[in-house]
This record gives C-alpha cells, structure tokens and sequence, in this order.
C-alpha cells in the first residue's frame, strides 16, 4: 500500500468547518482546522477533491506507486488567509463613521462592494477554486 498524507492549513475563514476529502469519486474522511490525516491507498492514478458545502476544489490528478508517500496541503481561496480580517475591519470602519460621526464615505462603501464580490464570485461561479489542493513533491 501507499501512504496519502494531507494537511489542512488552519485559517480564519474556514476554521469552524469541516472539508470532505474525495478520493477516485469516494468520500474518504472529513477534516478540521490545522489537521494532517494520513490514508493508505493503493498505487495507481488517482483524483482527489475537497469539498465544503457546494464549494470545492479542482481536481488533483496524481500517481502514486507501491510504497510511496504523498503530502497535499488544502487550503482557501487566494488571499483567504487575510481577506476576512481585512473585510470586517472595512465594514466596521465604514459604518463606525457613519454612525458615530454621520460621514458617507465613498471610498469605504466601494471597497464592501469590491470584497463582497470578491467572496461572491468564489461561492458562484468560482466554487471550484473556493479551495486548493497543492501536491508537495
């Protein structure tokens, strides 16, 4: 048998749900933040997936052989890691200002537009690439 290792970065984004890992189409396990799982499966081609929901990943299409171990960290979307501190700190600001000292401003409202957007199109048309897998060599 062959060793699959995978590791799943712990973000803010994404920390209190579970990914689905697929493997050749099968579920093979859930896992949480910061977790690493390893499964023995056989040697041969093999496609794996995450999934989160209706959201997901592109496929990995990979080739192990007897006796062999591979490590594919799972990830978010690009810049996953500090979109949502940096969203939350915008929306706070903006209505922080608007509220407290009745300022509208503009540029605050645009930049809530373009990082809503940003999250829609990941959970949309962009809900392959919500998530990453990455094969280490």
């Amino acid at each position: 048998m062959s060793s699959l290792k995978i590791k799943r970065n712990s973000e803010l984004a994404n920390s209190v749900r579970s990914f689905q890992i697929v493997l050749d189409g099968k579920i093979l396990d859930n896992i949480e933040d910061g977790e690493i799982k390893e499964f023995q499966i056989p040697p041969g081609k093999h496609t794996l997936r995450a999934q989160l929901d209706w959201c997901g990943s592109r496929p990995l299409h990979f080739e192990i052989s007897e006796g062999e171990e591979k490590l594919v960290e799972i990830k978010g979307f690009i810049f996953s890691d500090w979109f949502l501190p940096v969203a939350l700190f915008n929306a706070f600001l903006f209505f922080f200002l608007n509220i407290v000292y009745d300022v509208n401003s503009i540029f605050l409202a645009f930049l809530m537009f373009l990082f809503f957007g940003y999250l829609l199109y990941f959970v949309t048309f962009g809900k392959n690439d919500y998530l990453r897998l990455i094969e280490h060599k």
